[in-house]
């Protein structure tokens, strides 16, 4: 197997050598309830996520002010659910205190040096911020992994978002992603995983957003390193991504089945197995 270019983000190895990353995204399922992201940070941990992920934020800088009326709604929103940098820190060192993982998306500077302050491991550039190059620019400073969302990006958004990169040597994982929420599974389009694969000599992993836990492990059989899947401990909740999160139960049943496949997947040199040894004995080799 000719192996590409693999990544380290904290104790975790994300390549083809390596089995599938699990990252658990809580985002704002907590909804502004401190308590809550608390049990969300421990229950993710514990099913056996081998990542978190944050989003870090200033609401009134996430989103452009002017225009669209949509962004004032998610401001409003975002706002609401929005810790304080203090309540930040402290599910923070929660986290690291169960010995958790822990890294985010940032959407502004401030917050790029907040998670660094913070300790993050690595840094995902969300999909609709692949176009924000000042973001991209401060977050490749730090030099940490970079993990990009290429939801509704074209090829040549991507690549731009990789010179970047590139300009101060941050490693980096592209995740496949279709920008829906919730995402029917019939639009995965997972041959894209493909086609990462072919163009670009990095880990590739999924960003799904589907109902349930099916699409996750044909995601690994395509390729993907790597799956994320929005996390949460209220599912009959509809603010946010709640209604199309994973539970803890979801999670271990998501992570035994990534690992079912990796079995089944198994080496991809032709050379004869060691049970077909057996009916080895039954070839017929004439000159």
């Amino acid at each position: 197997m000719n192996f590409r270019k693999s990544v380290i983000i904290g104790d975790i190895k994300v390549g083809d050598k390596y089995p599938a990353c699990i990252v658990a995204e809580l985002g704002v399922n907590h909804l502004g309830d401190f308590n809550r992201a608390k049990e969300m940070i421990h229950a993710a941990h514990e099913a056996g996520a081998d990542l978190l992920k944050f989003q870090t934020y200033i609401s009134g800088k996430r989103y452009d002010k002017g225009g669209n009326p949509r962004g004032q709604e998610f401001i409003k929103l975002l706002k609401e659910w929005e810790f304080s940098r203090d309540k930040d820190a402290q599910l923070w060192d929660y986290a690291k205190s169960l010995g958790a993982t822990v890294f985010t998306s940032p959407f502004d500077d401030e917050s790029v040096n907040f998670a660094e302050e913070m300790g993050t491991v690595a840094y995902k550039l969300a999909a609709f911020e692949i176009v924000n190059h000042k973001l991209i620019r401060s977050i490749a400073k730090k030099g940490k992994p970079v993990i990009i969302s290429r939801g509704m990006a074209s090829d040549d958004e991507i690549k731009t978002a990789i010179d970047i990169l590139g300009q101060f040597n941050a490693s980096y994982i592209i995740l496949h992603c279709i920008s829906s929420y919730p995402l029917e599974k019939k639009d995965s389009n997972l041959r894209m995983i493909h086609s990462l694969r072919r163009k670009y000599n990095c880990p590739i992993g999924h960003s799904d957003h589907t109902l349930g836990t099916d699409i996750p492990p044909l995601a690994v059989a395509a390729g993907a390193n790597m799956i994320e899947k929005h996390f949460t401990i209220t599912p009959k909740r509809r603010e946010s991504d709640n209604f199309f999160s994973i539970t803890p139960e979801d999670l271990k049943e998501l992570i035994w089945k990534v690992r079912q496949v990796e079995q089944y997947m198994g080496r991809d040199d032709i050379v004869r197995i060691e049970t077909e040894d057996y009916m080895w004995s039954f070839r017929r080799r004439t000159e």
